[in-house]
């Protein structure tokens, strides 16, 4: 019975690594707003240990970007949830990736995949927003 639990757990594993890369690629986007900045998303696995990081070149995010923060967030999670899903939650919570003088806090989206019924959770860092 042992061996059979195993066996199913890393099947799984190896299952759940298939329907997601290990890393999203980063990506530069400027909202179509006029005189909007230009956004880094980091590469990251948006896991609470890799979460997706927004920034922009050159320097630190000010209130003023305050405005597209959950656009851009939106923007990220239409490009990398996949077809079908459905959304289930957003909260703030305390994520694994530590920077200095910044506090280890995410937004995690959770979709329903509604054809097996799993839950994938995304997360995007917000430590670095004033």
């Amino acid at each position: 019975m042992r061996a059979a639990l195993l066996v199913f757990a890393i099947l799984s594993v190896a299952v759940y690594a298939q329907d997601r890369p290990a890393k999203f690629e980063g990506f530069e986007f400027k909202p179509p707003e006029p005189g909007a900045p230009t956004f880094v998303f980091s590469a990251g696995a948006a896991t609470s240990e890799s979460p997706v990081r927004v920034s922009i070149p050159g320097r630190t995010l000010t209130n003023a970007d305050r405005v597209y923060r959950t656009n851009l967030q939106k923007y990220w999670l239409s490009q990398h949830v996949p077809p079908g899903f459905k959304f289930r939650t957003r909260v703030m919570a305390k994520c694994g990736l530590e920077v200095k003088s910044e506090y280890p806090i995410c937004d995690r989206y959770t979709f329903l995949d509604p054809q097996s019924g799993k839950e994938t959770d995304y997360y995007i860092y917000i430590g670095n927003w004033p």
